[in-house]
């Protein structure tokens, strides 16, 4: 069995995850800076939680694969529709993260938090 493209793909995942950490991570510093608008603040902590909700439908897809037929081959096709998969993930991610703007939302919170911590007020 040739598990070369599988590592390949695992490597692609987790260079994509360190890279979208590393951006949410300069994006919430600049938006901690002294001259930060509220709407960079807040889109930050909505990036973020988007971030967070997005592994939360990664995990639940893993655990819905657990009674999936082992000896299936993966192949270049196999690694394409699980690209796309993920873009879908990221983009449902985003929604859930839109349509919760309420004051309960947690990048509200994280808003309301961060302003509070770097006097924003």
């Amino acid at each position: 069995m040739d598990i070369a493209g599988i590592t390949n793909y695992t490597d692609y995942l987790v260079d994509a995850n360190t890279d979208k950490t590393k951006e949410l991570e300069n994006q919430l510093n600049k938006a901690a800076g002294s001259d930060t608008e509220d709407k960079e603040l807040l889109d930050a902590c909505k990036q973020f939680e988007a971030y967070l909700w997005e592994q939360v439908f990664k995990g639940m897809e893993k655990t819905a694969k657990v009674f999936s037929d082992e000896n299936e081959e993966e192949g270049y096709a196999e690694n394409m529709v699980n690209y796309f998969q993920d873009s879908m993930m990221q983009e449902i991610a985003a929604q859930a993260t839109n349509e919760g703007d309420g004051a309960n939302s947690l990048a509200q919170m994280l808003y309301t938090q961060m302003k509070r911590n770097y006097n924003l007020d």
